[in-house]
């Protein structure tokens, strides 16, 4: 599947503790998206489960259930890969 992301994305899941050596590889070999703002990322099922995974323990909420605004770009990732038509 193809999912395309904004940089703040990329640099987000680049810089996640514990980012695979699958998921480095993918970040490696993405392409710019033609807007220049973006990228878009090639991936497998299993490398889009990995990121869903690694963008899901990311994810934290406050009590209310309420995403914190640090964490909105990887709550982001995960809708976008679960809602995603080859996903």
């Amino acid at each position: 599947m193809d999912l395309a992301v904004t940089r703040e994305q990329f640099d987000a899941v680049r810089g996640a503790r514990h980012l695979p050596d699958v998921l480095k590889n993918v970040l490696t070999g993405a392409q710019r998206a033609g807007d220049g703002g973006g990228y878009v990322l090639h991936l497998t099922y299993e490398e889009a489960t990995a990121l869903n995974e690694l963008c899901a323990w990311n994810v934290h909420t406050d009590a209310s259930g309420t995403v914190s605004p640090e964490s909105r770009v990887f709550d982001d990732l995960v809708k976008a890969i679960l809602t995603h038509p080859d996903y």
